[in-house]
């Protein structure tokens, strides 16, 4: 488990260990979609020109690079109340501002964003039923409390106060 592994403060080393952890422990579409994320992620920030500091600006263009990467094996788009909708303004959001902050809270609003959305794409096509129409889509949801937290915001609190 990643809580047992000593971090090393290198982003490509630790992250590595996050892929290992997800690789071995998420299943079903997700799991394979943040594997190959992580994956395409590590590999961009090593051919980034970090001089070993990974600044936002230098994690903006390897969340670009691996959103485009992950592309290549999802249609996923913003608006088919997918994960997408949340890692898509975070990573935009970082690219233009260079701010984690404004770009979590840019992430909740894209998975907010999802009530009420049709969905295309995800189990909620085929498991069908009533009633998540009034909740956000749960991998935009989770992966927006992912990005709230790397920011050092909670988002239980109005405001999304510091944690």
């Amino acid at each position: 488990m990643l809580s047992a592994t000593k971090l090393s403060g290198d982003a490509v080393v630790d992250l590595s260990k996050v892929v290992q952890v997800v690789e071995s422990t998420m299943d079903g579409t997700s799991g394979a979609l943040y594997a190959i994320f992580l994956n395409s992620l590590v590999h961009s920030l090593r051919q980034q020109p970090t001089a070993g500091e990974a600044t936002p600006k230098v994690w903006a263009a390897a969340l670009k690079q691996a959103s485009e990467s992950l592309g290549i094996y999802t249609p996923a788009q913003p608006g088919d109340r997918t994960l997408v909708d949340a890692l898509h303004p975070f990573v935009e959001t970082l690219s233009s501002s260079g701010d984690v902050k404004k770009a979590a809270e840019a992430s909740r609003k894209g998975a907010e964003g999802t009530k009420g959305m049709q969905a295309s794409l995800g189990r909620t096509v085929y498991i069908g039923g009533k009633g998540f129409e009034q909740v956000p889509d749960p991998g935009a949801w989770g992966l927006s409390e992912f990005f709230l937290g790397l920011a050092g915001l909670k988002s239980s609190e109005p405001g999304y106060e510091m944690v």
